[in-house]
This record gives C-alpha cells, sequence and structure tokens, in this order.
C-alpha cells in the first residue's frame, strides 16, 4: 500500500513557483539552484503537519477540505518567503565568512535544546518574540550557520523552539563538567522569562555531528505570564 504525503506536492509546487521570480529570489541571497530550492521545501515540510493519503479518493477529499483553501495557501506562501530569506541568510555567511568551528578533541558534545512556549494563562502557543540561549550572559555559539540564536517562535511550530550549542574545548578525555545555561524570552505585555537549566557532561574524543534523538534534551514547558496578572502555580 503506498503511502504518500500530500504536503510534499503542494509545496514543492509553491516553491517552484516562487522561485520563478529571479529578481526576488537574488535580493533574499539565494539562487534558481536545486540546492536552494531543496532547503527551503525542508525548511517549510518542517513546519506543517504531514497530510497523508492512500488514494485517489482521499487526493480529492483533502484538496477540497485543505489545499483548495485560499488561507492555507497563503500560509505555505509566507513559509516559503521565510525559508527563503532564512536559507539566502545562511549562504551569505557561508560565502562571505568563516562561522565558528568546533574546537579539537577533547571537547563537550552538547545535545539539541527543545522546548515550548505557552501562554501561561490559556496554555496556548506562544509565537512572536524571539527566544535566546545563554551562558554566563553571552549568547551560546550554535553548531552550525542553520541554527540559530537567538530565534523566532513561530505559530507553525506551535510555540517551539531548539538549540543545537557548538561543542566546548575539554581538557582531557572523560572530564566532567556542569553547564549552566539559562533560556531567555522577552515578549511585548508578558513577563520577562529566564528558564535555567543545567547540563552535566563528560567529554568525548570526537566531535560528535549527528542528530540523534538520544541526545535531547527536552526542556520543561516555558509558560509566559502578562504584566497585568499574577502567576499562577502551575501543577
Amino acid at each position: 500500500m503506498g503511502i504518500h504525503n500530500l504536503m510534499e506536492e503542494l509545496v514543492i509546487g509553491k516553491v517552484e513557483d516562487i522561485f520563478a521570480d529571479p529578481e526576488f529570489i537574488a535580493k533574499n541571497g539565494c539562487n534558481n539552484s536545486d540546492e536552494c530550492k531543496t532547503d527551503v521545501v525542508c525548511y517549510v515540510l518542517n513546519r506543517v503537519p504531514p497530510i497523508y493519503t492512500t488514494s485517489s479518493r482521499g487526493l480529492s477529499h483533502i484538496s477540497k477540505s485543505y489545499i483548495d483553501q485560499p488561507q492555507s495557501t497563503a500560509d505555505i506562501a509566507a513559509l516559503i518567503n521565510e525559508g527563503i530569506r532564512q536559507v539566502g541568510s545562511h549562504r551569505r555567511l557561508e560565502e562571505g565568512s568563516s562561522p565558528e568551528s568546533a574546537p579539537n578533541p577533547p571537547l563537550f558534545n552538547f545535545p539539541i535544546i527543545k522546548g515550548s512556549v505557552f501562554d501561561g494563562k490559556t496554555f496556548a502557543p506562544y509565537a512572536g518574540a524571539d527566544i535566546s540561549l545563554k551562558l554566563d550572559g553571552n549568547l551560546v555559539a550554535m553548531n552550525g550557520p542553520r541554527w540559530n540564536n537567538p530565534s523566532r517562535l513561530i505559530k507553525e511550530t506551535e510555540g517551539g523552539f531548539l538549540f543545537w550549542p557548538l561543542p566546548v574545548g575539554a581538557g582531557a578525555i572523560d572530564e566532567q563538567r556542569e553547564f549552566s545555561l539559562s533560556i531567555e524570552l522577552n515578549a511585548d505585555g508578558y513577563k520577562p522569562v529566564k528558564h535555567f537549566i543545567n547540563l552535566n557532561l563528560e567529554a568525548d574524543n570526537e566531535y560528535i555531528q549527528s542528530t540523534e534523538v538520544t541526545r535531547i534534551y527536552k526542556v520543561d514547558p516555558i509558560y509566559l505570564f502578562r504584566v497585568d496578572e499574577p502567576e499562577e502555580i502551575m501543577s
């Protein structure tokens, strides 16, 4: 039985349409290469829920109920434009300067830090501000130009955020160290948030570049409270 993610077809088609405007693409740092298109498609597909179908009847039904809706296509187009800007900015960084690289082993490899931000009263996912990861009051360097710090919270990821810190040098293999990091967020109309996490790491003799599920650190949900409301105790 074949299973097809209908969103792939929609996103790829829209990307091709938008990339047909070379002036807009070039202005945002991209070009008409397959590499740029693929990066933008992946950016969008990672931010929209998949829609699976196994039959032509399902394809027809989903097209009428979702894909043919003007708001749906507008949301996809907005994400594609955002993806073009993100991919373009990363290309400029890669071509115009040398991003920070990992130190030679031994080193401390960080896990991917994953979490979500919610409104403390409605419990709805929050979007619309930048969230930062800091160490000793300074922004933490990320593991490659495709990881942003600060990172924008957008509605398509439902308040979710991801950070992958660049490894830090160690003195010896198996050295242990505790890193006290802070996740900080200042959103209009809400009280500032500073959420602390402690990572106990052991030095490795290699630079680990794979994004394995087992190397993900999940942060407790972060709740925002409006400046004119008392904080509620979460249970």
